[in-house]
């Protein structure tokens, strides 16, 4: 909060919104594929592995595993899928394991759920937080001074 008397910074409540704004724009819309992953929601079947893709970054490589799903009475084929959370040893080219569809666009989930959902939900309650830090700074009345005239304080009149 801005200290006693002085008026909040224009500059950093403008950061403070468009960090909000721009953490809900990204993490919004994916509350309901997070939901759905969480709780393993959608159409069951089969991933079958292609190949392993890897992404090195900052001194860190992340592998999963692309390949097909195939849901399990037919009515959903898709190529180029990743399986959440599966990794360089998870597989070899080929083999096969049960999968769920959530509708996440090129990702399918293991049939136990996943716990995505978790970062997902803080960037939203994160972004609650700025918005309404943002707020509150300059939609609030500011606190009273303390020590200084009021009118309780103020000496009778004669």
């Amino acid at each position: 909060m801005a200290a006693r008397g002085r008026k909040p910074s224009g500059f950093v409540s403008l950061l403070l919104l468009l960090a909000g704004v721009l953490l809900f724009w990204l993490t919004v819309p994916n509350l309901g594929n997070a939901a759905r992953a969480a709780t393993a929601d959608g159409p069951r079947g089969t991933f079958t592995a292609a190949r392993l893709v890897c992404v090195g970054h900052s001194g860190h490589t992340t592998c999963e595993w692309s390949g097909t799903f195939r849901s399990d009475d037919g009515a959903v084929e898709t190529g180029g899928v990743k399986l959440y959370g599966s990794g360089r040893g998870t597989f070899e080219a080929g083999q096969t394991a049960p999968a769920v569809d959530v509708g996440n666009a090129g990702r399918v989930y293991d049939p136990s759920g996943s716990r995505a959902w978790i970062v997902t939900v803080l960037l939203v309650v994160l972004a609650y937080v700025l918005l309404v830090t943002a707020a509150r700074r300059h939609l609030m009345p500011p606190p009273a001074p303390s020590g200084g005239w009021s009118p309780a304080t103020a000496p009778p009149r004669r």
